[in-house]
């Protein structure tokens, strides 16, 4: 008897500490990134989804060719309240992974159809690596997005390899 209460007792200390292991993993990352792309989802709130990047964020397209600086510009760059933009589902994405890394994070998922004034666009795989700084706000967004072809031109599309050093 006094064999069994023992071993119960050290199976309760072994899963209270595999219990409190298990919480200290969690990165509060994650959260800020799974509530980033819930915002980004509903496209309804664009100050709260702006508010999730650094003032001095960077954006890098690398499929575009495009390079973001800075908040007021990332602002001009998602233009939201842009009246050609119609969602065609409920949802503008649909995320498949979330993978964190302490201070940096690969989201991969895929973005609805869309309808860009009288064109529509099918679904569009995304992979994206954010990088956050310590007060959780991004301060790299790199984006390969799987384009369609009639909405990239690839012949006089900016050439991300020119950000090489």
């Amino acid at each position: 008897m006094k064999n069994s209460k023992l071993f119960s007792c050290w199976i309760l200390i072994l899963v209270t500490l595999l219990s409190s292991c298990e919480t200290q993993k969690t990165n509060p990352n994650r959260e800020t990134i799974e509530e980033f792309y819930h915002v980004f989802n509903k496209r309804q709130d664009f100050e709260r989804f702006l508010d999730f990047y650094d003032d001095s964020a960077v954006l890098e397209d690398i499929i575009n060719g495009d390079r973001i600086e800075g908040k007021k510009a990332l602002r001009d760059f998602f233009d939201w309240s842009n009246p050609d933009f119609e969602l065609l589902e409920e949802s503008s994405l649909v995320v498949n992974e979330i993978t964190v890394d302490d201070n940096r994070v690969t989201v991969s998922g895929y973005f609805t159809p869309f309808k860009w004034s009288d064109t529509e666009f099918e679904a569009m795989h995304f992979t994206t690596l954010l990088t956050l700084n310590e007060s959780g706000k991004i301060i790299k967004q790199v984006d390969w997005i799987n384009y369609p072809s009639n909405l990239v031109n690839y012949d006089t599309r900016k050439n991300s390899n020119t950000w090489l050093k």
